[in-house]
């Protein structure tokens, strides 16, 4: 395929997609010129403006491209954002690669087809090599991706990513259940917190000498004494009056109950009156009251 016809100011790079499974290899155009942007940023003139860049395309993609066509160093790439499989729509704007949105549950970025990007170098000299070697290539393709270490893992495009998408957008069983886990051990962490915030409070006056009062006091026994006879109650209550004999010899030994103590409550009483009781006194015969 010939290139297209000259762009002013514009640098025409060929690259040559690979073939897929799909489809076949493919030549790409990819467009260079020097940024200058309306608002100047301090990485401006060391950088250059790209059009047309692949979908697929990252900052390693980039960093192998220039070094293999023998240009400068490449510090980073920023994409242009609002387009793509990852990317949501509206106004344009420009992001770094790491700031893009709806990375949860993507794998990696695709781009906006014809979208445009800015490749930062490391210093000026680096672009100005970049844009001569991009010039000597013009006429022979150079293929996309070709030079990137196996040690860098770049996620596969195709059946592979939208298996990932599924798998992170759908978490296991035991991925759920470490992430509730996390969640629920920092909300108990918080609210211990609060708790011990809220009992200073209760017992720390403040510079006017008053306490504050808060909603909610002591919501259970303080003593040990109190705590025993709440299990003990609870503990009785858990299995009592599940049948109907159970009703009925629980009220039966109530009964003999209050009569036992009334019968000794009687009897003490006899006692008292039987001490309070006129005695005859001796001696002068007369009689006392004890």
């Amino acid at each position: 395929m010939s290139p297209p016809a000259q762009i002013a100011s514009y640098t025409i790079l060929p690259i040559t997609i690979p073939a897929t499974p799909l489809a076949g290899t493919a030549t790409h155009f990819l467009y260079f010129r020097k940024h200058s942007a309306k608002q100047l940023a301090p990485h401006d003139p060391r950088s250059l403006f790209a059009v047309n860049v692949p979908i697929d395309s990252t900052t390693t993609h980039f960093r192998a491209l220039f070094t293999k066509i023998g240009g400068g160093r490449v510090e980073r790439v920023i994409f242009e954002e609002g387009g793509g499989a990852r990317c949501g729509h509206g106004k344009r704007k420009r992001a770094s690669e790491d700031e893009e949105v709806g990375g949860d549950v993507w794998d990696r970025p695709l781009r906006k087809s014809g979208s445009t990007a800015v490749v930062v170098f490391v210093d000026k000299p680096s672009r100005d090599m970049a844009i001569k070697a991009a010039g000597k290539v013009s006429t022979t393709a150079v293929v996309w991706g070709d030079g990137i270490s196996e040690v860098i893992n770049i996620p596969a495009l195709g059946i592979s990513r939208y298996l990932t998408h599924h798998n992170l957008t759908h978490p296991s069983k035991v991925h759920l259940q470490a992430s509730v886990n996390t969640f629920m051990a920092v909300f108990e962490g918080e609210e211990r917190a609060r708790l011990r915030a809220l009992a200073k409070r209760r017992q720390v006056p403040d510079e006017d000498g008053f306490i504050t009062v808060l909603r909610g006091g002591r919501t259970a026994p303080a003593r040990q004494e109190e705590v025993k006879a709440a299990l003990e109650k609870k503990r009785k209550d858990k299995h009592e009056g599940f049948y109907r004999f159970q009703v009925r010899e629980g009220r039966k030994n109530q009964q003999i109950e209050l009569l036992r103590k009334f019968e000794e409550d009687k009897r003490r009483v006899a006692e008292r009156k039987q001490l309070r009781r006129f005695k005859a006194g001796s001696g002068s015969g007369g009689a006392r009251i004890v």
